[in-house]
């Protein structure tokens, strides 16, 4: 499913995630946006905590721009399908054994969500 869209995402992240990243990162959040099309963005946080969605809040580490683009052409027009898609993309990138799943596998926990949204985990180490 969405096999060059996985491939450019990969890709990405692995190119995020070789960069140095700050000491103290505890999990990790991609945030989702709705615009012309959905784009995602990385950021590290200092805490996680399950039971209290605004652990994602306190970002110490952000992606820089440009975001990921899930082109709605690809991914569907429905900001349910936007989201489903890249919790499936993001779910199968941290199941692989990519320099930077291995990296994002170090925290506590890996999350998605929409900006102001609730957060689903896409991978936890418990």
């Amino acid at each position: 499913m969405h096999d060059p869209l996985y491939q450019a995402l990969a890709d990405w992240l692995d190119a995020v995630l070789v960069a140095p990243l700050p000491d103290g990162i505890a999990a990790f959040h991609f945030n989702l946006y709705e615009g012309i099309e959905f784009e995602l963005q990385l950021i590290g946080a200092p805490t996680y905590l399950a039971e209290d969605d605004d652990w994602a809040c306190d970002d110490i580490f952000m992606s820089d721009d440009p975001r990921f683009e899930l082109p709605r052409s690809v991914v569907g027009e429905a900001w349910e399908m936007g989201l489903a898609a890249a919790n499936d993309l993001l779910a199968r990138y941290m199941s692989s054994g990519r320099a930077g799943a291995v990296r994002l596998r170090q925290s506590q926990a890996v999350s998605v969500g929409f900006v102001d949204g609730d957060l689903q985990l896409v991978w936890s180490a418990d």
